[in-house]
């Protein structure tokens, strides 16, 4: 055995239990890098959108182009007025006779029997007449009334009226003449109906104005 190298000592060795052939690698090799298996993100998990960078010219949803056309602004509904007076009658002769009274109220007062009473002993029909109503309850402008329809006299029941034409003191069952319009204030006709004394003062009243 004298005379063997220990390289052929180490190949002569290995023939006796290995059979198949043998490569031998030289030590100096580089060896090949692990493989890392590549790592799955699961599907439930969320990743963090990428904010892409925005042109300082680009323009936005929030800031539409300049040659985009503005959008019209509606105009606000404006609430209709309600009308100050309700009107009824022919008022052939002028004479008006105003109050104020729920409307229920006003619309059967041209068939009032105690009305109709008071304007008979005076010589008027129920044509000759005009039921308005102030239904604002404000002060009634006689200049406003005469706009909307012919005023010769006019009759009062518990409607407050005023002028800008000079005129006497309003007071009630005195007739006064605003312009060369008799005005005769009285109390409500629900009232005048159950004081007789009432009911006289009214009387003279109107026998000056349509009487006399």
């Amino acid at each position: 055995m004298a005379g063997l190298e220990a390289d052929e000592l180490s190949t002569a060795f290995l023939r006796n239990f290995i059979t198949e052939t043998l490569y031998l690698v030289p030590v100096d090799a580089a060896a090949p890098a692990p493989v890392t298996p590549e790592v799955t993100a699961a599907p439930f998990e969320l990743k963090q959108p990428v904010e892409q960078p925005v042109a300082a010219n680009s323009p936005t949803l929030a800031q539409p182009a300049a040659n985009t056309p503005a959008i019209p602004k509606l105009p606000k509904p404006q609430a209709a007025t309600a009308p100050a007076f309700e009107i009824t009658g022919e008022n052939r002769k002028g004479v008006v006779v105003l109050v104020t009274l729920p409307d229920n109220e006003f619309r059967k007062l041209p068939e009032l029997e105690f009305l109709q009473k008071i304007l008979h002993a005076i010589g008027l029909m129920k044509s000759d007449v005009a039921y308005i109503n102030n239904i604002s309850g404000k002060v009634a402008r006689l200049e406003e009334l005469q706009q909307k329809l012919e005023v010769n006299y006019l009759i009062s029941f518990a409607s407050r009226l005023d002028s800008d034409l000079p005129h006497d003191k309003f007071t009630l069952y005195n007739p006064v003449i605003v312009g060369r319009i008799p005005v005769v204030f009285a109390q409500a006709l629900s009232v005048l109906e159950q004081e007789v004394a009432h009911k006289k003062n009214l009387w003279q009243a109107l026998r000056q104005v349509f009487l006399s």
